[in-house]
């Protein structure tokens, strides 16, 4: 792109949804800059395509920190911030004024980024708009909660109603998905969460293969469309994917993912998550990603290069619009392929009613079968990052079994 190429400023490192931005954008010949958190393994940081690496603190623990360092980087000239994940989205929208006069930042509006961030405006987005989703409560005290629980549907799910929920400046809150069996396991959920009881859903549990529909929109209008379905997931109870596969998208999933982007006027890029039953029926809406996704690796080996097409739309240049993509890539996230199998040689959790993998069938998945599948991580064009990885896990799983044979005397694991 030359001498007028954006300058571009990615944050968190440790992901692999960094990892593709900058080696997308890298490619491209853009100037790239990615943050990382002290004490993570930054992997985004040994790519060949990063022009420069600025470590910041945790947006998780210090959020008010991380956007001054935020702010005193882009002072030197950037064109386009690009947060990665669900704190730095959060420490971002609710400062978001301090960035005014420095750079775009690749989010929407508040208003309509809100309807992300927040699961119930979500799911009350999906009601209005005639979208199947999970029978969904709130309840404002532990009170109302107690007086309700009888009368609920079990099992259930408990879930943050934020991925992280803003605290004025403190540490942000952030919590699991929970299983409750029986109103007394609800009611010990509550009683043992971090949130505050309204900033927890309860859900009733439905079942399905997880599909996500992948949008770039300008304003409401899809300029790129892509899906793909999970083959595996990091957790067999729910998780990001670690395995996936580029599906062609039935009108049932790609027309209701479509009319919620339209009726938000969603501007940059989403992940519409749903639970599909299959059989023909309805798919069931689980959240929105207002942010890259870490299956985006998928996306751009099927043929769609998102973060090069919302660069080209946040920065005035023209977007061709794109639906169609390789159908059948697949690719595999190996560092979550290994949390899925010590999930399941653990056993089904307590509470737990849904399909769950003996342990001879999550071994014989997990089995690294040549040619089937492609990594996310690791590039012959650019190693680095992917053997870091690899390097980093082995030695943090050393350390954590050396710590609990000496009793912890050799310190904590590591945060990866």
């Amino acid at each position: 792109m030359g001498a007028s190429s954006p300058r571009i400023l990615v944050t968190d490192a440790h992901t692999t949804g960094a990892l593709a931005v900058v080696r997308s954008l890298g490619a491209q010949g853009m100037s790239v800059t990615v943050t990382g958190e002290r004490g993570r393994s930054n992997l985004a940081f040994h790519s060949r395509h990063v022009q420069r690496t600025v470590t910041v603190p945790s947006a998780d623990d210090e959020p008010t920190v991380f956007v001054e360092r935020l702010v005193r980087e882009l002072r030197d000239g950037y064109d386009l911030l690009i947060p990665t994940t669900d704190a730095a989205l959060t420490a971002i929208r609710h400062q978001r004024d301090r960035f005014d006069g420095l750079a775009r930042i690749a989010l929407p509006a508040n208003d309509v980024l809100d309807a992300a961030l927040d699961k119930h405006r979500t799911i009350c987005a999906a009601t209005r708009e005639g979208v199947a989703a999970p029978r969904t409560r709130v309840f404002r005290s532990l009170p109302e909660l107690e007086d309700a629980a009888g009368t609920l549907a079990y099992p259930c799910v408990v879930k943050p109603r934020f991925s992280r929920q803003w605290t004025a400046g403190a540490p942000l809150l952030k919590g699991s998905t929970r299983y409750a069996s029986s109103p007394a396991s609800l009611i010990g959920l509550y009683r043992n969460a971090s949130q505050p009881p309204d900033g927890l859903l309860v859900q009733e549990l439905v079942s399905g293969t997880g599909v996500g529909v992948f949008v770039l929109a300008d304003g409401g209008t899809p300029l790129a469309v892509f899906a793909h379905r999970r083959l595996r997931e990091t957790n067999p109870t729910g998780g990001r994917a670690s395995l996936a596969e580029s599906i062609h998208a039935e009108q049932r999933i790609l027309e209701p993912a479509l009319r919620l982007i339209a009726a938000l006027r969603w501007h940059g890029v989403a992940m519409v998550e749903f639970k599909d039953p299959g059989n023909g029926h309805a798919p069931y809406l689980m959240e929105i990603n207002g942010r890259f996704w870490g299956s985006l690796p998928l996306a751009i080996a099927a043929g769609v290069d998102f973060p090069a097409m919302l660069v080209d739309l946040l920065t005035g240049r023209q977007v061709k619009p794109q639906t169609d993509y390789a159908v059948g890539v697949r690719c595999r996230y190996l560092k979550g392929d290994l949390s899925y199998l010590v999930a399941a040689l653990k056993g089904r959790p307590a509470g737990w009613a849904g399909a769950f993998p003996s342990r001879v069938s999550a071994v014989a998945a997990v089995m690294p079968w040549p040619g089937r599948w492609r990594p996310y991580n690791f590039s012959l064009n650019d190693p680095w990052p992917a053997l870091f990885e690899a390097g980093s896990y082995v030695r943090d799983e050393m350390t954590a079994l050396t710590s609990r044979k000496d009793g912890g005397r050799s310190g904590r694991r590591a945060d990866v």
